[in-house]
């Protein structure tokens, strides 16, 4: 049925027995279709389809009435149909303007008043109407009333009373009320609404009315409102707050929307009517957006009660936005630690931009932990991180071999700057330092445990817009955990000046000149760094063996082209050192051995300049196959080889005039070796020997041209080969094996996303038995290193935006590791717990992706037969899921190693969706961090506490 709409406008109270005028719609009479109506609704009005005074001869007859009574009904139906064909000549505006207007006359008369002369309703009552001269009075509203329902509109004019049937929907103000049965009494200013039984999928249902005030809705079975005071009677209601929902039998809202609840739940699951679990409340008070306070309550499953679970008061945020509050803690057994209580914390909001997660914890066998966590944000502007943690590690017994007692620590630092903050300058930074016993006794991330090597860098860069100038600066610190060795830079500054012209005229009139194309730039560099160990990074020794200096770089270079197809490059660059010691070294004839002078301080000036020219050229070679037939699917292929040439020239700074080098004895013999005493500076010393070499490289690829239906040009480019590379040098002033080994490189894409990518380097010269190269040429010499790898994701679907668990193409690599955590020190199986309740996709039927990577390699020894050791290594990895019902999914990840024939760790969770809930199970079956995890839990966040583990950690299998 086609919706009708309705306006009420702001009435105006009367005195007395004054009502709403009646109108056509609300007098209607009754015929089979709206009397089978009437009888499906839920309540009758009073009759509103009666003229005022008629009800004692509604259902007579003619026969029973006297004369007098049939000339009284004569004229009252004449007085009807009078005043029916009145109110529909008048305007839509104008019956509108009747809700404002003060009732007629002749509907506030008693019932027996229309006794009256036979000649009275000759008078023309229109002219005495107060339609048209309203009596001031009371607004009844204070802003008009709209809406529209599907079946009928009922006016009860006597008393003041709409009836709304079927979808009706009504907004006042910010109000809006969706029921399939409304009652509006004008009166009290009260809506009462209720549903109506229905059927949903062959199922009997009932419908529930549905009621928004601002940003709060609520679905119920009944409500009574109050237009004027805006409170609210309701019964059996539903309301989302955050990620739950509350159910209420009683509730009364308030003006402000607060919300009082008697005998109420609170679940997060959406099956409102029958939910899985709540929390069964006696009483509580609900703060949309704020908060929700509750008096005693418990816990209920598949409606069991749980009193012992209960809690006598309880305060549950359900804001948006991030708030402070308490950090649930976890716990378990270590074998070598005791108990532990951990993570236990407090979370602070600092403003809008910036947050901070303070934990702690304990073991019973003397062992603690302590982190800070806090990460800031300003849109446009920046955002970063900043994690602490310290641990104090006790294991084993006092005097015993296998006792540890440490302190270990780790900063991780991470910043970036946007691009438009401030354009010209950019700051970022990456900090990951700890102590060497870290990975070992207390990281819990296995990037952490098995990472060796560990890198950390903040830099600075500034360009100055419409100059070639530009600015950078770095700090970098290296750590190994194995050796416990540091390598520190501090700082490393760079200015550059870009590539000019410096002959270039201004104004260009022809062509360029052989000199305008000649061009310079600068580079200058100034660095310090040293390499240290943990415990003597702050000692005399470190100062003592930093290594310093400033480099200053001038090339010079210009391109011609010669017969059109030669291109030639000419180059010159000079460079510059500035060093600031030097450390000298002489022969002790009493110890026969080196010894090591004092340092020189001062200031010292070392030089080197070299010459270059490199030619290139590109060569194309085709074969059409339309030539005879251009339906061909192979139209044409096309060969494309680009070698380059290029010859370079450097003198001998080993010769004395420099004075870079200086010649010292080795042993009692007499033997002497030569050495720079600038080799302990940052920039090294120039070359020594005379170098003339020639460099050369050729690249090539493969294209093919096909027929194509999809492309608008009907056909379509393939590459069948990237590129094949080859290049080497030769040094014509070498003494012996000048030609230097051949680097090959090989890469082409088979089909989308999957490609192939060789390189290889060949020795072209023999090697003896003992493992010493010499100088005697072969073709086509030894590879002595090689490696290439490949992979791919084979999916049901494309990737979607939300991450999922069980997606290895959306999800960050570090998520794809089941030891990741990103809230900070977590043993692996509560990570893994942690991945277990993320989100997992089930619609993604299923996933899976590979990696293959081969490594071979040459290492000369003295084997006495072939002179030379290979290393081969080969590394397999794969992920994936596969859904085994449409609730239950599988996630797995592991390794082969091909050369010991057996799996890497691995890993294999199974998940189960429980609808509210999610249940999952983690095993690590064999290896170092040999482990499993149980977890049965709430998916919502406002609940993720209301959870049960059960774990192995791997730690156990170190004792």
């Amino acid at each position: 049925m086609t919706p009708r709409t309705i306006s009420f406008s702001p009435l105006e109270e009367a005195s007395g027995d004054s009502g709403i005028p009646a109108l056509a719609e609300a007098a209607p009479a009754p015929d089979s279709a709206t009397s089978g109506q009437a009888s499906s609704r839920p309540e009758t009005p009073p009759a509103a389809t009666t003229a005022a005074g008629d009800s004692d001869t509604v259902g007579a007859t003619p026969a029973t009435l006297s004369r007098r009574e049939l000339r009284r009904e004569a004229r009252a139906a004449r007085e009807r149909a009078r005043r029916n064909a009145a109110f529909n000549a008048l305007s839509q505006q104008e019956r509108d303007s009747l809700f404002s207007a003060q009732v007629d006359s002749l509907i506030a008369r008693k019932a027996d008043s229309l006794e009256m002369h036979a000649d009275s309703l000759a008078v023309d009552t229109m002219r005495r109407d107060t339609v048209r001269k309203p009596r001031p009075a009371g607004a009844f509203l204070d802003d008009p009333i709209s809406g529209k329902n599907t079946d009928s509109l009922v006016y009860d004019v006597r008393n003041k009373l709409v009836y709304i049937y079927n979808q009706g929907d009504v907004t006042y103000q910010n109000s809006n009320l969706k029921a399939d049965f409304m009652r509006i009494d004008m009166n009290s200013k009260l809506v009462h609404a209720y549903g109506k039984p229905d059927s949903l999928e062959g199922r009997p249902i009932i419908t529930k009315p549905e009621f928004s005030d601002g940003s709060a809705s609520y679905q119920m079975d009944t409500i009574t409102y109050n237009l004027d005071s805006k409170k609210a009677k309701i019964k059996g209601v539903a309301t989302q707050q955050g990620d739950g929902w509350l159910v209420g039998g009683s509730v009364k809202k308030m003006p402000d929307n607060t919300i009082n609840i008697e005998n109420g739940k609170y679940t997060t699951c959406d099956e409102t009517d029958h939910p899985h679990f709540y929390l069964a409340m006696t009483k509580a008070k609900v703060i949309p957006g704020k908060k929700v306070v509750t008096g005693p309550a418990y816990l209920v499953m598949e409606d069991v009660p749980i009193y012992f679970l209960g809690i006598p008061e309880g305060f549950f945020p359900i804001s948006s936005g991030p708030k402070s509050g308490l950090l649930m803690p976890t716990y378990g057994e270590e074998y070598s630690k005791g108990f532990f209580l951990r993570d236990l914390g407090y979370y602070f909001t600092l403003g809008d931009y910036a947050d901070l997660a303070v934990r702690g914890g304990i073991y019973t066998l003397g062992s603690w932990e302590a982190s800070a966590a806090s990460r800031y944000i300003k849109r446009y502007k920046y955002s970063g991180s900043f994690n602490m943690e310290f641990s104090n590690i006790k294991t084993g017994e006092k005097g015993e071999p296998d006792y540890i007692k440490q302190n270990n620590f780790r900063i991780q630092w991470t910043h970036s700057q946007d691009a438009k903050a401030n354009p010209g300058s950019t700051f970022s930074a990456s900090v990951n330092f700890a102590t060497s016993g870290y990975s070992k006794y207390s990281a819990t991330n296995l990037n952490d445990i098995l990472a060796t090597q560990t890198n950390s860098s903040i830099s600075y860069s500034k360009s100055w817009t419409g100059t070639p100038f530009s600015l950078s600066a770095n700090m970098a610190i290296s750590q190994n955990s194995q050796n416990q060795s540091l390598s520190i830079t501090l700082p490393t500054v760079v200015f550059n000046v870009s590539r000019f012209y410096p002959f270039k005229r201004k104004e260009k009139m022809g062509k360029d000149r052989w000199y305008e194309k000649i061009s310079m730039q600068y580079t200058g560099k100034m660095t310090n760094s040293v390499t240290t160990t943990e415990s003597e990074i702050f000692s005399k020794k470190t100062l003592e063996n930093m290594k310093n200096g400033i480099e200053h770089s001038i090339p010079v270079s210009a391109s011609f082209n010669l017969f059109n197809y030669i291109n030639v490059t000419p180059s010159a660059n000079y460079t510059e050192k500035w060093y600031f010691k030097k450390v000298e070294y002489e022969w002790n004839p009493v110890t026969n051995q080196t010894d090591t002078l004092p340092t020189n301080y001062g200031f010292y000036r070392l030089y080197n300049y070299n010459l270059s020219i490199s030619s290139s050229t590109t060569i194309y070679g085709m074969y059409d196959f339309t030539k005879k037939r251009r339906d061909r699917k192979i139209q044409a292929i096309r060969h494309t080889i680009t070698p380059t040439f290029g010859f370079s020239y450097a003198p001998d700074f080993s010769d004395p005039k420099y004075g870079y080098y200086l010649t010292r004895q080795t042993d009692s013999t007499g033997r002497f070796t030569t050495y720079s005493p600038y080799a302990v500076n940052a920039y090294g010393v120039p070359s020594s020997g005379r170098s003339m070499s020639m460099t050369f490289s050729l690249s090539q690829n493969l294209e093919m041209k096909v027929l194509s239906k999809r492309d608008t040009s009907g056909v379509k480019k393939i590459k069948l080969i990237d590129e094949l590379r080859a290049s080497g040098s030769y040094n014509f002033l070498a003494d012996s094996m000048r030609l230097s080994t051949i680097s090959l490189s090989f890469r082409t894409t088979l089909f989308k996303n999957f490609g192939i990518n060789l390189s290889a380097t060949l020795d072209p010269y023999r090697v003896s038995p003992q493992g010493v190269r010499y100088d005697k040429l072969f073709f086509p010499g030894r590879i002595t290193s090689t490696g290439w790898s490949f992979g791919y994701t084979f999916k049901s679907r494309e990737d979607k935006s939300t991450p999922a668990v069980n997606d290895i193409t959306s999800i960050p690599p570090e998520y794809q590791n089941p030891f990741y955590d990103p809230y900070g020190q977590m043993d692996p199986v509560l990570r893994r717990q942690y991945m277990a309740q993320s989100y997992y996709d089930f619609s993604l039927p299923w996933n899976f992706g590979f990696n293959y990577a081969v490594n071979y390699s040459v290492s000369y020894v003295n084997n006495g037969t072939t002179g030379y050791r290979k290393n081969v290594t080969q590394t397999l990895g794969f992920n994936g899921s596969v859904n085994l019902t449409p609730k239950t999914g599988i996630t797995f990840q592991g390794g082969y190693d091909l050369k010991t024939n057996k799996l890497t760790t691995s890993s294999i969770s199974i998940t189960r969706d429980l609808h509210c809930w999610q249940m999952s199970f983690s095993w690590i079956p064999f290896g170092y961090h040999k482990s499993w995890s149980f977890n049965i839990g709430v998916k919502a966040a406002s609940l993720s506490d209301l959870k049960y583990d059960k774990s192995q950690s791997m730690y156990d299998n170190l004792y």
